[in-house]
């Protein structure tokens, strides 16, 4: 039995190049046939983050709202690693990252810098991305969780930076 010249073209051609000539003859032949073809990629993930304060008419304080938050323990869904009154702020040494202060918190870590907190724009935010599980690096905080911060809690820290950030 002899071999055909497609079946050794088959054979010496790796699998990756097969596909995707397959996949350029498929679409080559839709397009003649004036049938356009997009490939399924799942919804848009828009509206994931809601960067609008949700409470325009009470105002978040970072000394009275958020600073609890970060100084509970660990187990407690806090940040305490990141705040210079805990006994190990593991956090501020290893990351760079201190909670202790708005002035503190808004230079950032060794790799997000200021982009820790756009003011006016939560979803830009490194803070809340960390928080809420979509990092653009590194893991989630609080690395110990879960338990996590709760929703009502991130929406607290999405407004603050909704409404400026401000130092109060």
């Amino acid at each position: 039995m002899s071999s055909s010249p497609h079946r050794a073209w088959v054979r010496t051609v790796p699998p990756a190049t097969r596909r995707a000539a397959v996949a350029a003859v498929a679409a080559a032949a839709l397009a003649a046939c004036g049938v356009e073809w997009v490939p399924e990629v799942g919804p848009p993930l828009t509206g994931a983050c809601d960067g609008a304060d949700s409470d325009p008419d009470t105002d978040v304080s970072f000394a009275r709202d958020l600073r609890p938050l970060f100084d509970r323990g660990r187990g407690m869904g806090g940040c305490s690693c990141h705040t210079p009154t805990n006994g190990s702020p593991s956090g501020i040494e290893l990351g760079g990252l201190s909670l202790g202060s708005v002035h503190a918190l808004r230079q950032g870590g060794r790799v997000s810098g200021a982009a820790i907190v756009v003011p006016g724009d939560p979803c830009a935010s490194v803070l809340v991305q960390k928080l809420e599980g979509t990092p653009p690096f590194g893991a989630r905080m609080p690395l110990d969780g879960p338990p996590y911060l709760t929703a009502a809690e991130l929406t607290l820290i999405r407004d603050w930076i909704a409404e400026g950030a401000h130092d109060d």
